[in-house]
């Protein structure tokens, strides 16, 4: 039997099935993966946040109220970034806040436009 969830120890690794569905059931991080994908480095977490809050509601980001954009901040600085950094996707400063070294390989590149096709 193959052990999907295994992910490799490096960023060379790749991600098994199972960690891919771990991170994109939540949210968040799929709208931050789908934000991140492609964009040029460094990342700030004020304009990834913009981001994500355009994409959950679907409207302008200054149209979404300065409280939910500093709970999704939040959730992205203290969750969402530091799990997606573990299985090797980002490397993200927190003390910058600044997303860098962005790589989003097979099997998760995949599934991400899966989704993103069917999110919208």
């Amino acid at each position: 039997m193959t052990d999907d969830s295994a992910a490799g120890d490096d960023r060379g690794g790749s991600l098994g099935v199972n960690e891919v569905l771990t991170l994109l059931s939540e949210r968040y991080r799929r709208h931050a993966l789908a934000c991140l994908d492609g964009l040029p480095e460094p990342v700030a977490l004020e304009g990834l946040t913009d981001q994500v809050a355009g994409r959950e509601f679907q409207q302008p980001p200054d149209r979404v109220s300065m409280i939910t954009r500093t709970q999704i901040a939040t959730a992205l600085h203290h969750t969402h970034l530091p799990k997606l950094e573990e299985a090797g996707i980002i490397t993200y400063d927190s003390d910058e806040g600044e997303v860098r070294d962005i790589t989003i390989d097979e099997p998760l590149k995949g599934f991400l436009d899966k989704v993103r096709r069917h999110e919208g």
